[in-house]
């Protein structure tokens, strides 16, 4: 029986995209933002509650029914990953954003999916079935999304290797080889990544090929509205306003050695906040204003605070052979030192709108 068959006639006037595949699976080709809405447990990440029916932002003509029904829909389908009960400390993924990829050709059909899922929730994880030890899949999802992959600099392409790397990288602004942190072994504070740019990259993605398997280089996220709650409406006041400089670091030089700009900003769509930030590239002091220095030392204070904030993933969501696909102004992450040196993730930064093709 296909899935068409199964979904009440009155849900299906609103969903679209449902195919039939031959191998007796069902994969979901395209989604609406009502059935994005639908598919998760939450609205916000942050929740962990299961969402009522108003709750989840949906139209008041869904049925419980139909609510019901994609709920357990997403809970049966062989392409939806189902990571075990986060403990409290774990960041909860919302239903319907942990995916199963068991073929290349399956997980480039799901690509809408992923594209809706990454936009309307700024996260996504997809547990690849196929070795793919070059990467070259989270290449080619992101641009099936519509999106476009980055360069890292002027002398490294789209994909970055965050591995230990003590001989670094060949950087056109020294003429030599520079370490990045993320090639290096020790921690790596909060930040968002290339928040140098002009234009940073709004999204980026990490292939886990070897997680630390001693204990280190544990990633950690925090959401952007989790991080406002925390800061005082002064310095969120300063921090929309006031431009900081910010040093390029050698080994992303891609002509300019810094640039000016705000931490914070408002997305004009959606409302929601947004940032870019970076602590060692920021001056120190971070400018000439009081005013100034004094939001940004809040913000330091937060990050830095008693009982440590964001969240860490669960091991069967950061495990070999998976990718994290994050949008980059919603979420600040970080890792703490490494003590495996053969820990092996492989990056890409890129720009666009999920799901906006041309």
């Amino acid at each position: 029986m296909s899935l068409s068959s199964q979904i009440p006639r009155s849900c299906l006037q609103r969903l679209t995209g449902y195919a039939s595949r031959s191998n007796g699976f069902t994969a979901v080709r395209t989604a609406s933002r009502p059935m994005l809405r639908l598919l998760h447990e939450s609205h916000s990440p942050l929740k962990t509650s299961v969402a009522s029916l108003e709750q989840s932002g949906l139209e008041s003509s869904f049925s419980f029914q139909e609510f019901t029904f994609l709920q357990n829909l997403v809970k049966t389908s062989p392409f939806f990953l189902h990571p075990s009960q986060p403990k409290a400390e774990e960041f909860n993924f919302p239903l319907g954003t942990t995916f199963k990829a068991p073929t290349r050709e399956i997980g480039l059909d799901m690509k809408n999916t992923f594209a809706q899922a990454l936009k309307e929730y700024g996260i996504i994880a997809i547990e690849l079935g196929f070795d793919d030890s070059k990467s070259q899949f989270m290449l080619e999802i992101v641009e099936a999304m519509g999106c476009t992959p980055d360069t890292h600099s002027s002398t490294q392409g789209a994909l970055w290797d965050v591995t230990y790397r003590p001989s670094g990288v060949i950087s056109e602004k020294t003429g030599g080889n520079v370490v990045s942190i993320s090639q290096g072994l020790g921690e790596f504070a909060w930040h968002t990544d290339g928040c140098f740019e002009v234009s940073p990259q709004r999204y980026f993605g990490l292939h886990i090929l070897h997680p630390d398997k001693l204990g280190g280089g544990i990633f950690r996220l925090l959401a952007i509205d989790d991080l406002v709650k925390r800061l005082s409406p002064a310095s969120i006041e300063t921090l929309l306003n006031y431009e900081f400089e910010l040093q390029v670091p050698p080994e992303f030089y891609k002509g300019s050695a810094t640039t000016r700009h705000k931490l914070l900003s408002i997305e004009p769509d959606t409302g929601r906040y947004l940032i870019r930030y970076r602590r060692d590239i920021l001056a120190d002091p971070p400018s000439d204003d009081p005013i100034a220095n004094a939001a940004v030392m809040e913000l330091n204070a937060v990050l830095d605070g008693e009982g440590s904030v964001g969240q860490t993933f669960s091991k069967d969501i950061f495990k070999e052979n998976s990718i994290l696909l994050m949008d980059n102004a919603r979420f600040l992450h970080c890792r703490t030192e490494i003590k495996d040196p053969k820990r092996f993730l492989r990056r890409v930064r890129f720009n666009g709108t999920p799901g906006g093709h041309a």
